[in-house]
């Protein structure tokens, strides 16, 4: 595909010389299997060069604009006229900068469902609703009496004043500086700011990436605070943030198993009630977790999950590389994948089924298949007759395949415990129950090679011990897994060439196992 990914110019930003150099996303950096053009979108010009972009003709836009409407930059506005195109994109969608911090909180408050800070009890942090960075946010930022807070109200409302003006005008207001003064004179009401009880304890941040219409949370990240030692209120401002020595570690899920389930069921709340499934990415939910009794509190959520910044970044996605079966390719693939399931109509062709086709028996595929065990729970992608040679005794088989032909000649067979008749890619994108084993043995070469990640990506988040997958000898499919790799936990235990009997087919049969249990 030739993608075009839209960023947000930092032209008239006024963040200064400190803003660090590697803050452009870049897909291209990860995988050679599609082509990148990058456009930087100027506010003032972001229509004209929006145009302009569109008419070099992309197959597929990444859309990492982040401006909300009284930022400086492109954003909300330029997104919304982007979104009202209808073109083939993943990425920053304009209801989530029309939003704020001070929304979300107010949101979250109103359903009662996640776990964000007070509001009523001493020491309190005070920041802007509307600002990106920690920018803000410095050591006055914590306050611990009302005299303080009110210190430090004062210190903000001249440094907030043409970000108010923007919003002003944005919103239409009649009188943008009576709109400022109104905001100035109501100190710790004001609709612009978020203040909260401060959660002493460590910074965690989630990304939950959208797998078609299932979220998945990776591994938390904890934050590592550069220039000063892990202790009591820490916290991040703007310097710490862009510290030399800053960055972020993985949580260890040995150490505290706990924690890390926790932050990752409420990020994944957090992502469905913010609606993050509708950007196609997902989001990054920010936490702090207090040291007492180690309650995790939502601070932010982002809608950027993924940054594709360079391998060695202090800002690399060590979650995407630890956990994402694939890497970064696959993530790109299957943002990609989650857009067309949602607009089939898109697509460059028709997901083609196995309608018209024969049943294919066991004499019709590799032996090699029939040797490998599969005790437990079996997924049958694309199934036709159960293709080993004699089930294990207790083993529950369920088929999937989207003809409703082989379906029914599947129900014949009595070999299968459950059939399910649809698509493959739609299928796992709502699936979300563990098997042991998974078998892909036909319906690969009609995948595009955004499917394929994706459907390969999502075996080896369901499968407990093995997945094993035939590809027609020559295709593309056959190097497009060899390139996929081995996920972390996983190893290629079989790769051969085989000839199936019947139709003297030559194949090549990948057969990958967990080399560890998954916790």
């Amino acid at each position: 595909m030739k993608i075009c990914c839209l960023h947000s110019s930092e032209e008239d930003i006024g963040a200064g010389d400190e803003d660090p150099g590697d803050i452009w996303q870049d897909p291209g950096l990860f995988t050679d299997q599609h082509t990148f053009e990058n456009k930087y979108i100027v506010k003032a010009t972001a229509k004209t060069q929006i145009d302009e972009a569109i008419a070099e003709g992309y197959d597929f836009y990444l859309v990492f604009m982040w401006g909300t409407r009284d930022d400086a930059i492109a954003g909300f506005k330029a997104i919304k006229y982007f979104e009202s195109l209808n073109l083939p994109s993943a990425g920053v969608r304009s209801f989530e900068r029309a939003r704020d911090k001070f929304d979300f909180f107010a949101d979250a408050k109103r359903l009662g469902d996640l776990p964000i800070p007070g509001t009523n009890n001493f020491p309190l942090f005070v920041k802007p609703a509307a600002d990106y960075a920690s920018k803000l946010i410095d050591e006055n930022s914590l306050v611990r009496n009302e005299a303080e807070l009110e210190a430090t109200i004062n210190k903000l409302n001249p440094r907030m004043r043409a970000q108010r003006l923007r919003r002003a005008k944005a919103l239409g207001e009649k009188d943008p500086e009576e709109y400022v003064k109104s905001l100035e004179e109501a100190g710790r009401d004001a609709r612009d700011l978020v203040i909260q009880e401060f959660i002493d304890g460590d910074e965690f941040s989630v990304a939950v990436l959208a797998m078609g219409y299932v979220p998945v949370a990776l591994t938390p990240l904890v934050v590592k605070y550069g220039g000063k030692q892990n202790g009591s209120e820490q916290f991040l401002t703007f310097e710490v943030k862009y510290h030399e020595d800053s960055g972020y570690g993985l949580l260890d899920e040995e150490k505290d198993p706990i924690l890390y389930k926790e932050l990752q069921a409420v990020a994944v709340k957090a992502f469905e009630e913010t609606g993050a499934q509708q950007s196609y990415m997902g989001c990054e939910v920010d936490f702090r977790v207090r040291s007492s009794d180690k309650k995790p509190f939502i601070i932010e959520v982002d809608p950027m999950p993924v940054w594709f910044f360079q391998t060695g970044s202090r800002y690399e996605d060590l979650d995407v590389q630890h956990d994402f079966p694939g890497g970064h390719r696959a993530v790109l693939n299957t943002f990609i994948t989650n857009y067309y399931l949602d607009h089939p109509e898109q697509k460059t062709r028709e997901i083609s089924t196995n309608d018209g086709e024969d049943l294919w028996d066991a004499s019709g595929i590799p032996m090699d298949i029939t040797s490998f065990y599969y005790n437990g729970k079996v997924l049958d992608l694309e199934c036709g007759n159960v293709a080993i040679s004699q089930i294990p005794e207790g083993s529950e088989f369920i088929g999937v395949n989207g003809s409703e032909k082989i379906i029914q000649q599947c129900r014949q067979s009595g070999q299968y415990n459950e059939l399910i008749h649809e698509e493959v890619v739609r299928f796992l994108a709502r699936y979300n129950q563990r098997v042991d084993h998974i078998l892909l043995l036909s319906g690969i070469q009609p995948l595009s090679v955004e499917e394929l990640d994706f459907v390969l990506a999502r075996c080896f988040q369901l499968a407990n011990d093995s997945i094993t997958v035939l590809a027609p000898a020559g295709t593309k499919a056959v190097s497009n897994i060899k390139s996929f790799g081995e996920p972390r936990n996983w190893r290629l235990a079989y790769n051969k060439s085989s000839t199936a009997t019947k139709t003297h087919v030559t194949q090549i049969v990948f057969r990958f196992e967990r080399a560890t249990k998954p916790v």
